[in-house]
């Protein structure tokens, strides 16, 4: 089993965790912090409150250069220097060198990688805002974690799709076209949350399989 831990979010599911605008969640097992939130201190905070040593992260995957999935990193990488952060070529040299200046080591994802046992970086989905995303692997298939999905959900399912059947798909969704409600409908397990638009649609649409998500959420996964 995997667990997924919510760490920072601006949509609230446990209120013993500070929420606050933006996204990360621990992926529990390879311990990989998906984004860093918008501060530093609330990240710790939350990571605190799961119960989570951030000394006990392994690496970080950062899904797109903006301030709310990249600003909490120089703060947990001030507590856990040396470890791999997992970027795009379209990040910014000053995204690089906070990283470096922090202690930690930049690595830039090219395409579809296997980043610990079962859990794959998609690359880079490319629209105005490059993208990557959180693909693990699950008994009925793939479960996508997205900080965004700025290059739009139903792109970054389809992505996954040429790898193996997506069962599920968690995390920021961005603006919901016509297209991506189809895709959304398709999955076994949807947690939409952060930035997500037209949520209300999303759960009536999908009641059966909307999954309540936020900051302190435990998403256990087979």
């Amino acid at each position: 089993m995997v667990s997924v831990v919510e760490l920072y979010n601006n949509i609230v599911f446990d209120t013993n965790f500070k929420a606050d605008f933006g996204f990360a969640c621990m992926i529990q097992g390879p311990d990989i912090l998906f984004d860093t939130g918008s501060k530093g201190d609330i990240l710790l905070q939350n990571l605190s409150r799961a119960g989570i040593d951030p000394g006990s992260i392994r690496s970080v995957v950062l899904s797109h250069d903006h301030w709310d999935h990249c600003g909490g990193m120089p703060g947990l990488l001030d507590e856990n220097p040396g470890i791999k952060v997992y970027i795009l070529r379209a990040f910014s040299e000053k995204t690089a060198e906070t990283i470096r200046a922090h202690g930690g080591n930049p690595v830039v994802v090219e395409n579809w990688r296997e980043l610990a046992p079962g859990i794959f970086s998609t690359g880079p989905v490319n629209n105005s805002v490059i993208e990557q995303s959180i693909a693990v692997e699950v008994s009925d298939g793939y479960f996508v974690i997205s900080g965004c999905a700025h290059p739009h959900i139903s792109a970054i399912i389809k992505a996954v799709s040429a790898h193996g059947k997506v069962w599920g798909a968690m995390g920021g969704f961005h603006s919901i076209s016509d297209e991506d409600m189809v895709a959304l409908s398709n999955v076994a397990y949807l947690s939409p949350s952060h930035c997500t638009g037209r949520m209300e649609e999303i759960e009536a649409q999908n009641p059966d399989t909307f999954v309540q998500g936020g900051v302190g959420k435990v998403h256990r996964l087979r």
